[in-house]
């Protein structure tokens, strides 16, 4: 009976041994074959240790329910909700690893050249669920730009200035959980960084050769950007308003009236023209205050980089071609002649 007792303490050492050195070998030392396929494994929210356990087994993962199960409870883990890729063959430790960090879903953001801060504002609250319309506003037009500072773009803006212009076009991925602040940092710190792929370097003084400030700059580039769309256009346009200042005429921007009416008219109306505003270029001379869009990188470069000509005028037709001319009268010809 002794004897008996014996050799089944036996076993049970033996099987304590065995199933030790299976317990630390699957936990630490196995790993995938090199060619080993991910699998796809979608842990649902409030599911259970037993439960993923079992589900781990069943789709090859692992081989020991009661092995995995052991090392959630001994290393205090967490799992959570989400899909991962994990390989039949990873050891335990490298599961409940992957299984504990579940990655955070990504939301693509795309912003057109142009776009004003409130049309930017409907795409980032529609796409980003921590963020509201409160939030946006808050930020962007200026009431607490504390958060932003330090960024040397931002030292020219006015002080009753929001951040109109200053928001690069881009497409963007942005964490699903991401703040108002992390959004329009990283396109403030776009901005900062296309410019400097432009060789385009910010003076100190934030004044251009030529005297435009960064500002004033941002905001000749913004109405060019609403005015037309082809690079070589820009340019064009761009020397024509730099034209215009220098003779002392308005600017004479349609983009500016509709700013402040908020339509989008390709002609503005008589009644249109003379509404009382500082951003109106019928009405005032020289530049509005500040951006009436958030402008590309074509047309900042087009304000940079202008081209001269013998023009004063042009118009765009409906199919997108822009007609030039010198005089007022060739202009209201081609008014006849093109616009319907």
């Amino acid at each position: 009976m002794i004897r008996l007792i014996g050799i089944l303490l036996g076993i049970v050492v033996l099987v304590g041994v065995v199933m030790s050195g299976s317990y630390l070998f699957d936990t630490y030392l196995i790993s995938p074959d090199k060619d080993a396929q991910a699998v796809s494994v979608t842990i649902e929210e409030g599911a259970r240790g037993y439960a993923i356990a079992e589900q781990l087994e069943e789709q090859g993962i692992i081989s020991s329910k009661l092995f995995f199960r052991t090392y959630v409870r001994l290393s205090n883990s967490v799992i959570q909700a989400g899909t991962f890729e994990l390989k039949p063959g990873m050891s335990l430790r490298s599961i409940v690893q992957e299984l504990g960090y579940a990655a955070a879903q990504e939301v693509q953001v795309t912003i057109p050249e142009g776009f004003t801060l409130d049309q930017i504002g409907e795409v980032v609250v529609g796409a980003l669920p921590e963020i509201a319309s409160f939030d946006w506003e808050s930020v962007v037009s200026g009431q607490d730009l504390r958060m932003l500072a330090g960024i040397e773009v931002l030292n020219g803006i006015p002080a009753d200035q929001g951040l109109e212009g200053y928001l690069f076009p881009d497409t963007y991925r942005f964490r699903a959980d991401a703040n108002v602040a992390t959004v329009v940092e990283t396109m403030i710190l776009t901005l900062k960084r296309r410019l400097a792929e432009n060789d385009i370097a910010i003076p100190r003084n934030l004044i251009f050769e030529g005297g435009l400030t960064f500002h004033e700059m941002l905001t000749l580039a913004s109405i060019v950007e609403r005015e037309v769309r082809e690079p070589q256009d820009m340019k064009m346009v761009a020397g024509i308003f730099y034209t215009r200042m220098k003779i002392g005429m308005a600017l004479q921007a349609d983009s500016t009236v509709n700013y402040v009416t908020g339509k989008s008219d390709t002609a503005v109306s008589l009644e249109d023209s003379r509404v009382d505003s500082p951003y109106n270029t019928y009405r005032s001379l020289g530049l509005p205050p500040g951006p009436i869009s958030n402008p590309g990188m074509n047309a900042m470069l087009a304000v940079l980089n202008p081209t001269d000509s013998d023009y004063l005028y042009f118009l765009t037709t409906d199919e997108g071609e822009v007609i030039y001319a010198q005089t007022f009268d060739e202009h209201v010809a081609n008014k006849y002649q093109y616009l319907k």
